[in-house]
Order: structure tokens, then sequence, then C-alpha cells
């Protein structure tokens, strides 16, 4: 192996955490820095790409719903962020810049979707249903729909760590979750409660198909 190779590695590294370049070119660097480093069995060089994690903006949707704080984890997934709530009902995204912004449209995007079919499910029972019926509804259809919208998600992830080559930009996907970890590393999270089924269950598994999801995932940035 020679020097030579070791030089235009070090220099495509050094464009990848160039500031001044564009987020494509640092990209792009990186993706060609890794192609060389894996065909001639190099692990490691002195110079390596920084990615910097951040806190997001703090989002007040609900009240802190069980649905919502799965729909936020399925826009998490979808661009390579952490996703943290409270129980009044704010959540929020770690992981790069332009990806927390990503994450919060999603989101809110995600959240609209799924009201619009529940009132639609809500209309099928033409008001045969106390207020305890539309109130296990509510909940059970929601809760199921997000559940299906976040395992789509992470179907789609799946699909692309299957399809994209491992020296390829999907490296950048690890680094930004790795980053997006060590900034919340010390934060307790609360995990999200399983639901019984309800009659909104089958239902709202099977609207979560219909759910539109922005966004693709290859280097972890929003298109």
């Amino acid at each position: 192996m020679t020097e030579n190779v070791m030089d235009r590695i070090r220099k495509l590294l050094r464009l990848a955490n160039d500031a001044g370049a564009t987020e494509h070119e640092r990209d792009v660097a990186l993706t060609f820095a890794q192609k060389l480093m894996l065909q001639h069995n190099i692990k490691d060089v002195e110079e390596k790409r920084e990615v910097h994690a951040i806190f997001g903006s703090w989002m007040d949707v609900d009240k802190g719903d069980e649905w919502e704080i799965v729909a936020a984890s399925a826009a998490a997934t979808l661009y390579s962020c952490r996703a943290l709530h409270t129980d009044k009902g704010a959540h929020q995204f770690v992981g790069k810049p332009e990806n927390t912004e990503a994450c919060g449209y999603t989101f809110l995007y995600i959240c609209s979707q799924i009201e619009v079919l529940y009132k639609e499910a809500l209309r099928h029972y033409d008001g045969r249903l106390g207020k305890s019926g539309r109130a296990e509804l509510r909940r059970t259809f929601k809760y199921s729909c997000a559940l299906k919208v976040l395992r789509r998600c992470r179907e789609i992830v799946a699909k692309a760590r299957n399809e994209i080559p491992q020296h390829m930009a999907l490296v950048v996907i690890d680094q930004s979750l790795a980053a997006a970890d060590d900034l919340i590393k010390d934060i307790k999270k609360s995990k999200s409660r399983g639901k019984k089924a309800g009659i909104g269950s089958h239902a709202g598994w099977m609207a979560g198909d219909r759910v539109q999801l922005q966004g693709t995932v290859g280097n972890g940035d929003k298109k």
C-alpha cells in the first residue's frame, strides 16, 4: 500500500471535516475515503470526521399520549435521531442539526395524518359509541396506527442497510446515532408502555399503511 493512497485518504477526510465545504461535498469525500480504506484494508488514519449532535427545540403537541411517543420514535428512526419526551407532552429530537429539524416536521405530519384517519374511523360508527367507547377507540386506534408507522420506518431503515454498501454513507447514520446517544447518555428516559387491544386496534394497525412518510434514508439527512 503506497503512501500516495494514505495521502489521498487524508485529503478526503480533511475535506469531509471542512466546515467551508457543502454537506454534499463532505459526504462525497467521506464516501470515497471509506471506499479506499475498504479496498486497501485500512482500518484507521489520523483524521476522522466528527459528527455533532444537538438538542432540537421542544415541541408541545398534546398531553403526552402514548401514541404520540411512538410517532416521535418513528420520525426519529427515519432521520437517525433519538426522541425524548416529557410527561406533559413535550417532544424533542436529538441528532444532527438539520436532521432534528426534519424530525420535527415529519413528526407533526405523521400526527396530523393519524388524527385524520382516527376521525374517519369514528365516523364509521355513526354515533353508536358512548363516551367510554369513543375514548377506547381514540386510544387503541391511534396507538396501533402509530405502531404500524414505526414498524414501516424500521423496515425502510433495514432495507437501506441491506442495499447500501458498508463503505458508503451508511456509516454517517451510525455516527449520527452514536453522537446523539453520547449527548443523552446521562438523561433518564421513560419507555412507552404497551396498550391492551381495543376496538380500534386492528383498524388502527391497518390504517398505519396509509400514513405517508416524508424523507429518505441514505446519509441520514433530509431531502
